[in-house]
């Protein structure tokens, strides 16, 4: 099969968010012949670089941004790597949406300029990437950002071919700003030109199905994952002091650490031994100190600030836990949790947001992972975590191996080949 793929991250190292595709494509690539387009490694490049990479690909980076996006960079402020930076507020999840007039125009703008963005970039990728010899079976999209669903839609209609669009992250979940009133309409109608969809949740093709997909059998879940190749043999550090790494962004302060550092100051009070550290890096991790603080834990926090991947990927390798902090969103899944799975050492999961247990705390519980706690359970997972870490801290102090026993058959479910076949299958 000839397959086109359009994906915002492909072998950018310094993005987890480029893991999926990356993984699935050289994979594919093996049996049939792909294609990639994605951005340049800076998504503010507008030059052009069209080349087969070392594993046989066809890789066209060429700029996604919309033009109304290059103009908000350049005159109104925007962020230079968000397709959404036009959108106002703080990003924290207590921000009310701002829906007046000037915003709502500013949408109008946005989401005009991604449809003509979308036509242009798909005649550009027929004429100038695809070689004329080739005929296109399926282009395969992948979003977030929204736009790359926009691409999937118009390179259907141009090249004759089937489409499956793969939602890395639904692009929205809560249908009240406007600019999201106007993402469900063009979701009701281009999506359903689809011929495959795919959600990484079981929650996301709910949502999809309800409203949005008339055909709720054209969606198909195939999770995340990681490729078990990447694993990394454990590395430890026999001091006597837990050693927990947090590496990644908390989003606006959408992901916050009070249930941990509550549950380690409980810890402390019933075992004054305790004794670890938290060596955190990533953007906007300046505020766990703060919150470490209201719980008189800020002696034990390190942060080393925003690093490179590779050096993260050695930080959490000389750990003897992890820390995943998670804002509960309907259709997506912290790609981070498969990250800190290769590292192959315990993982304490704290989820946020109302509702049911989480897709995160579900697969770090089933797999034995580490532990699970929720802040919508909070004093009895303040208690629970308060034991782990004391129990985990026992072993340390006694120079023996921590608690960890995972199922290893199921962490294989999740590897990229298992995936990777499912994909294969819908583009037959």
């Amino acid at each position: 099969m000839n397959l086109l793929i359009v994906t915002p991250f492909f072998k950018h190292d310094r993005n987890i968010a480029s893991v999926r595709w990356t993984n699935i494509a050289t994979r594919l690539a093996r049996s049939h012949n792909v294609i990639v387009v994605t951005q340049p490694h800076d998504d503010m490049d507008m030059t052009r670089d069209i080349a087969k990479d070392e594993d046989g690909i066809l890789v066209a980076r060429l700029n996604q941004k919309t033009s109304y996006e290059l103009f908000s960079v350049r005159h109104l402020g925007g962020a230079t790597g968000d397709d959404w930076q036009t959108s106002s507020g703080s990003g924290e999840e207590t921000a009310p949406p701002h829906d007046g007039m000037v915003r709502k125009l500013k949408n109008r703008m946005l989401f005009r300029s991604m449809k003509q963005k979308a036509k242009a970039y798909a005649k550009d990728i027929q004429k100038n990437v695809i070689p004329k010899d080739v005929k296109i079976d399926a282009v395969l999209s992948s979003a977030c950002p929204f736009i790359e669903m926009l691409f999937g839609y118009e390179l259907k209609k141009r090249l004759g071919c089937k489409w499956i669009s793969d939602f890395r992250d639904l692009p929205f979940y809560d249908d009240r700003p406007h600019g999201a009133q106007i993402m469900k309409k063009l979701m009701q109608k281009e999506l359903n030109t689809a011929d495959a969809i795919v959600s990484i949740t079981h929650r996301g093709k709910a949502f999809l199905a309800d409203g949005i997909v008339k055909d709720a059998d054209k969606i198909h879940v195939i999770n995340n994952g990681f490729s078990m190749a990447d694993a990394r043999e454990p590395v430890y550090q026999d001091d006597g002091v837990l050693h927990i790494v947090h590496t990644g962004s908390l989003y606006g302060g959408t992901r916050r650490a009070d249930l941990f550092f509550e549950a380690a100051s409980e810890a402390r009070k019933r075992e004054p031994a305790f004794a670890y550290v938290l060596e955190c890096a990533g953007g906007n991790n300046e505020s766990l100190i703060e919150t470490a603080a209201k719980y008189g834990e800020e002696a034990c926090v390190k942060n080393f600030g925003f690093i490179p991947r590779e050096q993260a990927l050695d930080m959490q390798g000389k750990a003897d836990m992890l820390l995943a902090l998670i804002f509960k969103t309907t259709g997506s899944f912290s790609a981070k949790l498969f990250e800190y799975t290769l590292n192959k050492k315990p993982v304490i999961c704290v989820s946020r947001g109302e509702g049911d247990e989480g897709d995160e705390s579900r697969y770090v519980r089933e797999l034995n992972l580490g532990i699970a706690v929720e802040e919508m359970n909070r004093e009895e997972d303040i208690k629970r975590l308060s034991d782990y870490l004391l129990a985990q801290f026992a072993c340390k102090a006694a120079h023996r191996p921590l608690r960890f026993d995972p199922d290893k058959d199921g962490i294989g479910e999740y590897d990229h080949d298992r995936i990777v076949e499912k994909i294969e299958a819908l583009c037959k």
